[in-house]
């Protein structure tokens, strides 16, 4: 017994099997009805599987024209930022709505360096009472 789970094991089993049948003919006349309906399942299974290929070259087909239409979906969707930047205004806040940070003012600085950070007084050692 095949796995089932295999394509190519599967099948060629069922063309062995088939072939074998065929020798046999004029000693197993009784099992034309099986072997009909075993060549109908391996061409049945042959046009299954032509399907399946043709159906992953047409997945792959449009993977890449998806991706290609994202592509040119991120450069317009930047167009439409860039225009809306221009129309608006660069400070405009309504820019948010556009997934775009508008230009803010920025907020005073700090003064650093000025006052630097007290440093802490060491402390007298105490004498060990043990």
């Amino acid at each position: 017994m095949s796995n089932t789970d295999s394509y190519p094991k599967t099948t060629g089993d069922w063309e062995g099997v088939l072939a074998a049948a065929k020798e046999n003919e004029a000693v197993l006349p009784d099992m034309q009805a099986e072997r009909t309906a075993l060549e109908q399942s391996l061409a049945k299974a042959k046009g299954l599987k032509d399907l399946q290929a043709s159906h992953a070259a047409a997945k792959q087909v449009t993977t890449q024209e998806l991706k290609q239409t994202l592509v040119e979906g991120r450069i317009l969707a930047e167009k439409v930022r860039d225009a809306a930047k221009s129309k608006i205004g660069r400070r405009s806040e309504r820019l948010v709505q556009f997934k775009v940070a508008p230009l803010r003012k920025r907020a005073p600085r700090k003064t650093g360096g000025k006052n630097p950070p007290p440093v802490p007084e060491p402390t007298p050692e105490k004498p060990n009472p043990a």
